[in-house]
């Protein structure tokens, strides 16, 4: 970066400038890495019901085994 050519008042308004800035963006960024967190997270529930109800119905289409028949004497 070339010397900023200003006066120490113009230079401390462009460092306070840049400061906020980097803080907004920060923050908006902190904002946007929660809302992808929380979808995330609805989306892996979502594939966790799913899966349970799969399993259910496998579970419900299994047929039972059958008892073996009484031998007769």
């Amino acid at each position: 970066m070339s010397r900023y050519r200003a006066t120490d008042e113009q230079l401390d308004r462009e460092i306070a400038a840049l400061e906020r800035l980097g803080r907004v963006r920060l923050r908006r960024a902190g904002a946007e890495l929660n809302d992808i967190d929380k979808d995330l997270r609805e989306l892996r529930k979502e594939r966790a019901r799913r899966a349970a109800r799969a399993a259910e119905m496998i579970a419900s289409e299994t047929p039972a085994p059958a008892e073996a028949p009484a031998s007769e004497s």
